[in-house]
């Protein structure tokens, strides 16, 4: 008789949930380190406009204007961005602690079904036992 773990079913969907969860973390990191170069390439070029800025002599107002225009594009970009990245990161933490609920109730089935396996084990040696005794005591009485 050839081991059958019951939950066999219900650990595999564990299983793929997880790599699901891994997945989906992999996809969120990569967004979020995305969002991280955006929001250093906006915050250069704000600071290169900025140091321009200081570098020219005089301005007139229709420049100062158009540099507050800019700075002011950027800054709201920015903070469009890290916004955005906030809410990544809340739901890459969401992810982890699914994604650690599903390891831990894949482990506990694992730990279950060795578990399960050794007593199969045992069981089909204490049988084996009982037929090769069984099989000495029936050649004793047949000699």
């Amino acid at each position: 008789m050839a081991f059958k773990f019951r939950l066999q079913r219900i650990y595999e969907v564990r299983r793929k949930e997880e790599e699901t969860l891994k997945s989906d973390l992999s996809k969120i990191s990569e967004k979020i380190e995305n969002l991280r170069d955006i929001i250093q390439q906006l915050t250069r070029k704000k600071k290169q406009i900025e140091s321009n800025f200081l570098q020219k002599g005089q301005l007139s107002k229709k420049d100062l204007l158009e540099l507050e225009c800019e700075i002011t594009f950027y800054e709201v970009e920015i903070e469009k961005y890290r916004e955005e990245l906030q809410k990544l990161l809340k739901e890459q933490e969401r992810i982890r602690e699914n994604l650690l609920e599903k390891m831990k109730e894949r482990k506990m089935l694992e730990k279950l079904r060795e578990r399960r396996f050794r007593e199969y084990l045992t069981e089909e040696n204490l049988r084996e036992r009982r037929k090769m005794d069984e099989i000495a005591e029936r050649k004793f009485w047949w000699s």
